[in-house]
């Protein structure tokens, strides 16, 4: 007799962003001059884990102009209540974003990227759908600027995976996120 057990395989959602030490994401201009990436760091090696990548209504704004064209075997999706249309390299998500979300994780296919968004983190948060975050930390004091959280219901607790220092000084640290308990 064969018993077969039935392992749920989902897809993560992986939160990633450039942050200062004290936990901005942009400085009080709205600039990213502070961020230096070390050349060491091999960006397409790590993006090669994401087929689908979530923006947020500004980072769309800003990424659209970055992309002529998605890479191959990728889908960019744009949350936003107040756009009715997006690029053709985009796909428009509205409404109810906790079953996209949760169809979209049990999909076959690689983890899911949240690209930018302070605001787009923190409502992902508080629904409690972001598996993972994981922060590179610029050597770097900004003193204010767009935090890289918004409001969060509460608090959320993180546990460590690993981390990572480069040359420049960048932290890469990764945590599972955990929901309702703590680390």
């Amino acid at each position: 007799i064969f018993q077969f057990i039935s392992i749920d395989f989902m897809r993560k959602l992986v939160a990633g962003f450039a942050a200062s030490v004290d936990g901005y994401i942009e400085g009080p201009d709205s600039g990213h001059d502070w961020i230096i990436v070390d050349e060491k760091i091999d960006f397409s090696a790590q993006m090669k884990r994401f087929d689908a990548f979530f923006f947020g209504r500004r980072s769309y704004e800003t990424a659209k102009a970055m992309f002529d064209k998605p890479s191959p075997g990728s889908t960019n999706y744009v949350f936003s209540n107040t756009l009715t249309s997006v690029d053709a390299n985009f796909e428009l998500v509205s409404g109810d974003v906790i079953s996209k979300i949760k169809t979209l994780k049990a999909q076959p296919g690689k983890d899911i990227a949240v690209y930018g968004g302070a605001s787009l983190l923190s409502s992902l948060l508080n629904l409690q759908l972001v598996d993972e975050l994981s922060i590179s930390f610029l050597p770097v004091l900004l003193g204010a600027g767009k935090p890289m959280v918004n409001l969060l219901e509460e608090k959320v607790w993180l546990r460590f995976n690993n981390s990572r220092r480069y040359e420049n000084g960048t932290l890469v640290v990764n945590y599972a996120v955990l929901y309702n308990q703590l680390p």
